[in-house]
């Protein structure tokens, strides 16, 4: 099978940024957060007290099925992110349900919990082009040695959408101590699967007639120790009084599952993060929104993020969120630049210990002099008055100390993580270029927010072929 076209690629391993740029629908997930663990992992597969980072190569050929799509997990340790430590799972793995087969995009979405109580992180996984678009999720379960095994989750109303799979996060919605699984599809509506695998499923639309949904995360905005739902979807412009095509809501988790009654309009966005900034125990709410004026009202030139404050009450939105950042803003480094993607990737966590997460975010078309689309990622610090406008970080692959150069089209920053993998109690950064070396891909992994140590990672470091396939989209731990 030929290799999908340049364009393509673009829309599809930048994700939903390429999406809202070029006008496609493509979506990506988000690993959930909750305020308690911003300076702490979420993923950690083989129960090591390590935190673990996984990522896909969805695009990659398989014995000759091209997009068939496979998988990876690096392991953290005392040094950071180790690709000498590594799982790879692909639909041909023992033990994994289905074949690999030809434009299935396994790993197309990624989710993290512990979905069975066993003190073992697990990893959902979609496949949003199996079956000729139907879609699969898949649950991977946790163990000492790693990822191993895994179950289907069915889809509950196989015959109202496409694309099962295709948004993924996870999140303890009624608070009975195990984890959920949301999982949205081609349509504008989500499914949480109590006890993410086999429970009864809660269909969750959004409030109004819409496209597909472009990003879905989970994290807990008031503190009440249940996970409330953020999901951001498109409206039609014809039926839009207000001009604008990119929306969001909240819904925020009760007893009974999801609180659908009083959904929390939010800034539109195509990615997402929660997790602590101003360090009050309620989660903000990141949205990065890639989307032009001519878009959508509340676009920007290069791209906004909005961050919205969470409280007692849950996310307080309205004329003043905590920070509506561009690269026009004061103390962000870089220009507002037409198509440069800023906020086209989003995280959030505690770099440095202090209480306050730190904000993470992909430029992920950002030009380098005259090296075009090259990519690169702000951090900027948190603080009790929310988004710091001092101290902010820029990294490139031009950057002193990390490995590389930066070349036209690598996207560096298409997807960013910050999470604990060194086990010091602070995050760490690592950040896909999905396009590196013209569609293979590779990861960059620092050791807290320096490059002293730095490693970046491809393919051939798990031991698979080089080849085209966005090695990194989705990154999440």
């Amino acid at each position: 099978m030929p290799q999908p076209h340049p364009r393509r690629m673009r829309l599809a391993l930048a994700t939903a940024t390429a999406a809202a740029l070029t006008g496609g629908l493509l979506t990506f997930a988000a690993a959930p957060a909750t305020a308690a663990d911003t300076d702490r992992h979420l993923a950690d597969f083989n129960g090591d007290g390590y935190g673990d980072a996984a990522f896909a190569a969805p695009y990659a050929k398989l014995d000759g099925k091209g997009s068939a799509g496979y998988l990876a997990v690096v392991h953290g340790g005392p040094t950071g992110l180790d690709p000498a430590h590594h799982t790879t799972v692909s639909q041909d793995s023992a033990g994994v349900p289905d074949t690999a087969e030809t434009d299935d995009t396994f790993g197309s979405a990624l989710a993290v919990a512990d979905f069975n109580d066993d003190g073992y992180t697990d990893l959902a996984v979609g496949a949003s082009g199996e079956d000729d678009g139907e879609g699969s999720v898949t649950v991977l379960w946790g163990s000492a040695s790693g990822l191993a095994n895994g179950t289907t989750v069915t889809d509950p109303a196989p015959a109202a959408h496409g694309e099962w799979g295709r948004t993924l996060t996870a999140g303890d919605f009624d608070g009975d101590g195990h984890a959920d699984l949301a999982v949205g599809s081609d349509s504008p509506h989500a499914y949480v699967i109590s006890g993410g695998v086999s429970g009864p499923a809660q269909r969750i639309d959004v409030p109004e007639q819409a496209y597909a949904l472009d990003a879905m995360d989970a994290g807990d905005t008031n503190g009440d120790g249940r996970a409330d739902l953020v999901l951001t979807y498109r409206t039609d412009r014809t039926t839009d009084a207000s001009g604008s095509w990119s929306k969001g809501v909240a819904y925020l988790g009760s007893p009974s599952g999801l609180d659908t009654s009083g959904p929390r309009p939010l800034n539109g966005g195509t990615s997402i993060a929660l997790g602590d900034i101003d360090g009050d125990g309620y989660d903000e709410i990141a949205l990065g929104n890639v989307f032009s004026e001519e878009d959508d009202h509340s676009g920007s030139l290069g791209g906004r993020v909005v961050v919205i404050r969470g409280s007692e009450g849950g996310p307080v939105n309205g004329d003043a969120p905590m920070a509506e950042l561009t690269q026009s803003s004061t103390g962000v480094p870089g220009a507002d630049e037409a198509g440069d993607g800023f906020g086209g990737a989003v995280s959030i966590a505690d770099v440095d210990g202090d209480g306050h997460g730190e904000l993470a975010i992909g430029v992920v078309f950002e030009d380098l002099g005259t090296t075009e689309d090259a990519g690169a990622t702000i951090v900027m610090n948190g603080a009790a008055s929310g988004v710091s406008r001092e101290g902010a970080r820029t990294f490139t692959q031009n950057t002193s100390g990390i490995p590389g150069a930066a070349e036209a089209t690598d996207y560096f920053g298409s997807d960013v993580l910050l999470s604990d993998v060194t086990g010091d109690g602070h995050a760490d950064l690592a950040v896909a270029a999905a396009f590196e070396d013209e569609g293979i891909g590779a990861v960059t992994a620092l050791t807290g927010v320096t490059t002293t140590g730095a490693r970046t990672f491809g393919p051939g470091s798990v031991g698979r072929p080089r080849v085209y396939g966005g090695f990194g989209t989705g990154l999440i731990g």
